[in-house]
C-alpha cells in the first residue's frame, strides 16, 4: 500500500526592502512583481544537491519566495525514486536600490 501526502504550499518573506510594485491580480501578491516558474528539480546522483538559478531578479535579491508541491510533482518524485520532483515556485524580487 503507498500512502500520498497532500499537497503543500511553504511561503519565505524578508522584512526589510522594498518588494519590486506591479499592478495584478495574483491573489495574496497584489501590487507585487510576481514571477512564476514551474520547473523539474533533478538530484544529482553523485553530491545529492538540487538547485537551480532563479532568472530575472535584477537586483540580485528575494522578497518573497513560496516554493509549492502538488500531486504531480510528488508522483514523479515517487516514480523517479526521488531523483526529480516537479515544483511551482512563485517569487518576487526586491526593488533595486531599497536596502
Amino acid at each position: 500500500m503507498i500512502a500520498v501526502s497532500s499537497c503543500y504550499s511553504v511561503r519565505f518573506q524578508v522584512e526589510q526592502g522594498q518588494w519590486d510594485p506591479a499592478d495584478n491580480e495574483i491573489e495574496g501578491y497584489e501590487g507585487y512583481n510576481v514571477h512564476v516558474l514551474d520547473t523539474v528539480v533533478t538530484r544529482d546522483k553523485t553530491t545529492g544537491r538540487h538547485y537551480f538559478n532563479i532568472p530575472n531578479c535584477d537586483s540580485q535579491a528575494l522578497h518573497t519566495v513560496e516554493y509549492r508541491s502538488t500531486l504531480g510533482g510528488i508522483l514523479l518524485n515517487t516514480i523517479t525514486i526521488g531523483r526529480k520532483k516537479l515544483v511551482k515556485i512563485k517569487y518576487v524580487c526586491i526593488k533595486e536600490n531599497s536596502m
